[in-house]
């Protein structure tokens, strides 16, 4: 039997049909990019929580073993570079054991469970970058840099006298807490602001600027 087709002399037979995918094969590349943008969502929400949460204050507080004070408590912190001369408040931890903050922008505070400017161990101080009325206590604190002279004036009329060594900025979830409330058991000072980005999902900065100095010395104020 002739089998009729509609193939002139010579013509290739024809090839197999293309199989088409199944239309769901579409939506994988769909699926695998929605996943890429979720999984990149939830890693920044986790950072963005571990700021949330290190953003109590000025960092979690390592707690050190007392040590008998000898300086008298300071009173106020006077930076010569920046113009600045302001009064200290005493500082506390809140429930979470993190450092608070003045709640006055234009206040300076010092953690006064720990060493006073002048006895073993880091001073703390902390205050404020900024705030919706302008700037704050500490706008200035990035502008430091090795070598100026920081001091604080003391409940007794002295001077403890402090030349910086560093002014670093940490991501608040990287808040370098050992380095800032243990030190290495000389006299010394840490300040501690805000810094680096500010975040407007949560109205607050995503990093810590500390100056850490040395102690030089006292004098007569």
């Amino acid at each position: 039997m002739t089998l009729l087709t509609n193939r002139g002399p010579g013509a290739a037979a024809p090839g197999p049909r293309p199989v088409q995918p199944p239309a769901w094969w579409l939506v994988i590349p769909m699926l695998v990019a929605a996943l890429g943008l979720l999984a990149v969502q939830v890693l920044d929400d986790r950072e963005r929580g571990a700021d949330l949460r290190a953003d109590l204050g000025a960092g979690p507080v390592l707690r050190v073993a007392p040590v008998p004070s000898e300086a008298a408590p300071p009173v106020a912190l006077i930076v010569p570079a920046l113009g600045l001369d302001v009064r200290l408040d005493g500082l506390r931890t809140d429930r979470e054991g993190a450092l608070q903050v003045p709640e006055d922008p234009s206040r300076a505070g010092w953690y006064a469970d720990g060493p006073a400017p002048g006895d073993r161990g880091p001073a703390v101080l902390a205050g404020h970058l900024d705030s919706r009325a302008g700037p704050g206590v500490f706008a200035g604190l990035l502008t430091l840099h090795a070598g100026q002279p920081l001091d604080v004036r003391r409940a007794d009329g002295t001077l403890a006298e402090f030349v910086v060594d560093e002014v670093s900025t940490f991501a608040k979830r990287d808040f370098p807490t050992a380095r800032v409330y243990a030190g290495d058991g000389r006299p010394s000072l840490r300040i501690i602001t805000c810094g680096g980005a500010f975040d407007p999902d949560t109205g607050r900065y995503r990093s810590n600027t500390i100056v850490f100095a040395s102690y030089t010395g006292e004098s007569l104020a």
